[in-house]
């Protein structure tokens, strides 16, 4: 599994090269693309960190999954690549 941090709007290279293994991280500017159902064509699980999403006045629902801090170090030891 290999773990994408998106940290503001870098969806159309991610779009390329995400694959049904793999994840995604959601952070700072990048969790306003919740909004736009533009994550939604992705294959794979997509996570946002609730302290970025709290700092922009965001609710995290379906189908994004909401993850604090020590959520966040696992998801980041089980991959095998962050990019």
């Amino acid at each position: 599994m290999r773990l994408f941090t998106l940290s503001h709007n870098q969806l159309p290279e991610i779009l390329s090269l995400v694959s049904a293994e793999d994840k995604v991280l959601i952070r700072q500017e990048a969790v306003y693309l919740m909004t736009t159902g533009q994550l939604n064509s992705l294959p794979c699980p997509v996570y946002c960190l609730a302290a970025d999403a709290a700092a922009r006045g965001m609710t995290i629902s379906e189908p994004f999954t909401v993850l604090n801090d020590s959520q966040w170090l696992d998801l980041v030891l089980q991959a095998k690549q962050q990019l």
